[in-house]
C-alpha cells in the first residue's frame, strides 16, 4: 500500500452504520446485561445505593414494556429500519475501503526510528451491547476508553496492536483520543457484513511502507479473524522496509476442535513469513489464546523468541467469574504475546523490557479494571 491521504468515505459510512446500531447496542446492554448483572454495589456498573439500583432496573423494565405496549408498530418498525440500515451502510463502507481496510492518517508527524522499536499488544475487551460484562467481566468500553488511551500515551510505543475492537464506535473513539500522537491507524479489518470483523486495530508512529490483512482459511460466517501485516520504515525518507509486525487474534476455546483450528492459524502465519520476498525482522503480536507454558504453546517455540516470559499471567478469569459467580478451571492464563520470529540473520537483535501493562490488580475490581487482559510491552534493539 501507499500511505497517502485515503478517501474517508468508508469511514463516514462506518460511522453512520455504527449510529444505526447504537440504539440496539444500548437496549441490549441494559435489558440483556445491565438488568441481570449481579445485584451488588461493588460490581460492574451497579449504583452504590442498592435502592437506586433496584429502582433503575424496575424503571428500565417498565419503560420497555410500556414502549412496546403503547407503540408496538413504531418500535418494531423503527428497529427494522435501523437494523437494515446498519447492515446496508456497513456493506457500502466495505465497498469503499481501499484494499480491504480503513486507514486514517493521524495528525502526528511520522517518527524517525533509531536502533530501538517499542511494540505493545493489548486486548481491550471491546464488544458492543454490554457484552464486555459477561465476556471479560469489565464495564462497557465507554467507561474505560479515556484511561486506556492515556495508558497507551504514557507507554509511548512506536507500534500498538489492539484486539477486540468489535464496536465501530470504540475504534473511532480511540482514533479521536490518539490521533495527535500516532501517524497511522488501521482498523475495520476482516470484512463481515452479517457477523463480526477481526476486531484488530493497529497504530503506528513510524512511516508505513506496506500494510495488508489476511483472513484465516478456517473462519466461519460469525467472525472473520486473521492477521495484519505491517511493514515500517526507519524514516519517512527511506525507501526500504526495516521491520515487519504481524498482529493477530487467534481462535478462542478449550475444546480439541478449537486447538486444532489454532494450529492451522499458526501455520498460516508462519508460512506467510517464510514466503515473503524480502527478509525482515518480524514480530508477532497479539492474543493467541495459547498458554505459553502449556503443551499447545510448544508449537510456537521452534518459530519464535518470546519477549514476555514472566510468571504473572497476562489474562484473568477472576473478573468474569463475578458475573456468573462460578469458579473457573483456570484463573490466570499467559496467552498474549510479543515474539520475534527466529531467523539467523536477526539473531543479534535484543529483546528488552518484556513486561506487562497492568489492567487490573489482585482485588479484581470489576468497576475499575481496564480489561481482563494486561497489555504486553517489548523493546527491540539493534535493527
Amino acid at each position: 500500500m501507499t500511505c497517502g491521504l485515503d478517501s474517508e468515505l468508508d469511514r463516514t459510512l462506518f460511522i453512520l452504520s455504527s449510529a444505526c446500531a447504537e440504539p440496539f447496542c444500548q437496549a441490549f446492554r441494559y435489558l440483556r446485561f445491565r438488568m441481570v448483572a449481579p445485584l451488588d454495589p461493588s460490581l460492574f456498573e451497579c449504583r452504590k445505593n442498592l435502592v437506586e439500583e433496584v429502582a433503575l432496573r424496575a424503571f428500565l423494565g417498565l419503560a420497555s414494556i410500556g414502549a412496546l405496549a403503547a407503540a408496538p408498530f413504531l418500535v418494531l418498525g423503527g428497529s427494522a429500519v435501523l437494523g437494515i440500515g446498519h447492515k446496508l451502510l456497513r456493506k457500502a463502507a466495505y465497498a469503499f475501503q481501499k484494499e480491504g481496510y480503513t486507514h486514517v492518517r493521524g495528525s502526528a508527524p511520522e517518527k524517525t526510528l533509531g536502533s530501538e522499536l517499542k511494540v505493545v499488544t493489548w486486548n481491550h475487551c471491546g464488544p458492543g451491547g454490554g457484552m464486555s460484562l459477561n465476556h471479560g467481566g469489565v464495564v462497557d468500553w465507554r467507561y474505560r476508553a479515556e484511561t486506556l488511551a492515556a495508558e497507551i500515551e504514557r507507554e509511548d510505543p512506536d507500534v500498538v496492536v489492539l484486539q477486540e475492537y468489535y464496536d465501530g464506535a470504540f475504534s473511532e473513539t480511540m482514533v479521536r483520543l490518539l490521533e495527535s500522537k500516532y501517524a497511522h491507524f488501521f482498523y475495520h479489518l476482516g470484512q463481515n457484513t452479517i457477523g463480526s470483523e477481526s476486531g484488530l486495530m493497529l497504530l503506528s508512529k513510524a512511516p508505513v511502507s506496506n500494510f495488508s490483512y489476511t483472513a484465516f482459511t478456517n473462519n466461519d460466517w460469525t467472525l472473520n479473524r486473521g492477521f495484519a501485516t505491517l511493514e515500517i520504515k526507519k524514516s519517512p525518507e527511506s525507501e526500504a522496509s526495516a521491520f515487519r509486525i504481524i498482529g493477530t487474534h487467534l481462535r478462542h476455546g478449550d475444546a480439541d476442535s478449537d486447538k486444532a483450528l489454532r494450529m492451522v492459524q499458526v501455520a498460516e502465519i508462519v508460512e506467510s513469513i517464510q514466503i515473503q520476498q524480502t527478509s525482515l525482522p518480524t514480530l508477532l503480536a497479539g492474543d493467541l489464546n495459547i498458554e505459553l507454558g502449556g503443551e499447545e504453546g510448544n508449537i510456537l517455540s521452534p518459530h519464535f523468541r518470546h519477549g514476555y516470559q514472566g510468571v504473572e499471567p497476562t489474562c484473568t478469569n477472576h473478573l468474569v467469574a463475578k458475573w456468573d459467580l462460578e469458579a473457573k478451571g483456570t484463573w490466570g492464563e499467559t496467552i498474549d504475546y510479543v515474539s520475534l520470529y527466529k531467523d539467523s540473520a536477526f539473531d543479534h537483535l535484543e529483546l528488552l523490557d518484556g513486561r506487562l501493562i497492568k489492567a487490573f490488580d489482585d482485588t479484581y475490581n470489576t468497576q475499575t479494571a481496564l480489561s481482563d487482559h494486561h497489555g504486553v510491552a517489548l523493546t527491540i534493539r539493534g535493527f
